[in-house]
């Protein structure tokens, strides 16, 4: 698709666990609003699911021209859950109709699989797990260029990335990176319903069971006020459920860096850094986290951050306001055990 043809921006508006929008793909369409009012192009909301109206309402407040949904389909179950065969053909129909330039998808693993199928399709580029995005002119490249802004070099390096030849221009961006800002007295949208055409019987790949849920945390993990994290240190999986004690006895969700969800400590779902969450709570408590780059520029934002590790040139204490120079495990114990006396005093009171 040549970019002088296309127009308009798409945002994959996932439903997460086929109950909910995602809350990234609500921060999408808030960037989504601003870039294409900047572009004077229109903003589509493209969203499939199991009884779809029910969500519009709420995108309709962030201010898409158009929402593109489906139809009701005959098997409840076509458009449940993402479907690899499915989605991609829908998105492929869709964008050979309507050449939109931009195509965005949250970092999530529909919106990864989905984004690079169709990246394929379509012969374009594809730039993953962006901290940011921009419009901007180029002189050596042209116009109202998408500007895609990432980590680069194991986060030392913040690389731009354009595609200034072929359309659509995609990204995949992290949650947490844009804020959700529904729109003051949205207009009302133009609503496109279509058909799915799409038969489970006749799909090359069967689903013999639904897929199962993650473990989730009770709070996503970027909208937690208080985080309780742990990385190499913590030393074992048993070490490491210690944070999950911690956690419930204050409320907190649990992170972790690459480590212990490449260990399988915890799931995919927990890890912050570059190529998982970025979060912002108001105190974030890390336990056996030395501070690699993917991890700390993921936790910059934190109002208060308190660092217990054994080394004190730990990189992580570059950013921390507190430092406690402890073994990490020992120390998760004593306040557990402290916080469980508190606790059993005052309810005896």
């Amino acid at each position: 698709m040549k970019a002088n043809e296309c127009k308009g921006i798409f945002v994959f508006t996932e439903i997460q666990d086929h109950e909910k929008i995602l809350d990234g793909a609500l921060e999408l369409l808030s960037k989504g609003r601003e870039l294409a009012s900047k572009l004077n192009e229109k903003l589509y909301a493209v969203v499939f699911g199991l009884n779809v109206e029910q969500y519009l309402p709420k995108i309709e407040s962030f201010g898409p021209d158009v929402i593109i949904h489906n139809k009701e389909t005959k098997d409840p179950q076509t458009l449940k859950h993402y479907n690899c065969e499915i989605f991609p053909d829908m998105w492929e129909e869709l964008i050979k109709k309507y050449l939109p330039s931009i195509v965005l998808f949250p970092a999530t693993e529909a919106g990864t699989d989905l984004s690079a199928r169709l990246a394929q399709r379509f012969a374009t580029g594809l730039t993953a797990h962006c901290s940011d995005l921009e419009i901007d002119d180029l002189e050596d490249y042209g116009t109202n260029l998408l500007i895609m802004k990432r980590p680069a070099f194991s986060g030392n390096l913040s690389a731009s990335i354009i595609c200034p030849d072929k359309r659509p221009q995609m990204a995949t961006i992290q949650q947490g990176v844009f804020k959700q800002q529904p729109v003051e007295n949205p207009q009302k949208p133009e609503y496109i319903a279509i058909e799915c055409k799409h038969q489970l019987e006749k799909l090359r790949i069967v689903n013999v069971e639904s897929p199962t849920r993650y473990q989730r945390e009770c709070v996503p993990l970027e909208r937690s006020n208080l985080i309780v994290a742990g990385g190499r240190g913590m030393g074992s999986k048993g070490n490491f459920e210690k944070l999950f004690n911690l956690a419930n006895l204050i409320d907190a969700e649990v992170g972790a860096t690459r480590v212990p969800v490449f260990n399988e400590w915890c799931d995919q779902e927990r890890m912050i850094g570059q190529t998982g969450k970025v979060v912002k709570p108001d105190l974030y408590i890390n336990f056996g986290i030395s501070g690699q780059i993917q991890h700390t520029t993921s936790i910059r934002e934190s109002k208060r951050i308190i660092s217990i590790n054994t080394d004190p040139k730990a990189k992580i204490n570059d950013i921390s306001d507190y430092i406690i120079n402890e073994d990490a495990v020992s120390f998760i114990e004593a306040l557990i055990k402290r916080i469980q006396q508190e606790k059993k005093q005052f309810c005896e009171k």
